[in-house]
């Protein structure tokens, strides 16, 4: 890396994304297998681990990946493992509650462990390849809870 490059590619934080689903306000999201995640409220932790997700893209920046023409370009990826602890409560915004917007909930700020080996396939011309070391990970800000909106709300 270079200072021109802090992030170690030109373009800034690489991103991947399962994109916007169609005609929804759906941010970002992507089914899980049931299982995959665990909070433990009460003890002030959560986990989720994933493997083989095949339905997320290599959009490249953040800013490509609002753009609905996706100047950058847009190729499928491969989460081959991710795994996220949170832990360590800093902070907490217990019964938060929007009742305009229906949304309320407990939420925990806290530090996260980040692990994950993510692969855009060498068939798209890319065959990039991008693994974390959680050890030396480092997070600006961390959140986990629960939360009820809509008609749960």
């Amino acid at each position: 890396m270079t200072p021109s490059t802090p992030h170690g590619s030109p373009l800034g934080f690489h991103s991947y994304d399962p994109g916007i689903a169609a005609g929804s306000l759906v941010l970002w999201g992507t089914p899980y297998p049931v299982g995959s995640g665990k909070v433990d409220i009460g003890g002030g932790t959560a986990e989720l681990h994933v493997h083989n997700v095949c339905s997320v893209f290599d959009v490249f920046t953040v800013p490509n990946s609002f753009d609905p023409m996706h100047t950058l370009g847009i190729f499928s990826a491969i989460i081959h493992s991710m795994k996220i602890e949170w832990s360590g409560i800093t902070g907490s915004h217990v019964g938060f509650c929007d009742a305009t917007n229906k949304f309320r909930g407990d939420f925990f700020e806290c530090s996260a462990k980040i692990a994950v080996s993510v692969t855009t396939p060498k068939d798209t011309g890319h065959g990039f390849h991008f693994e974390t070391d959680p050890a030396t990970t480092t997070t600006n800000f961390a959140q986990f809870g629960t939360e009820h909106n809509g008609a749960f709300f």
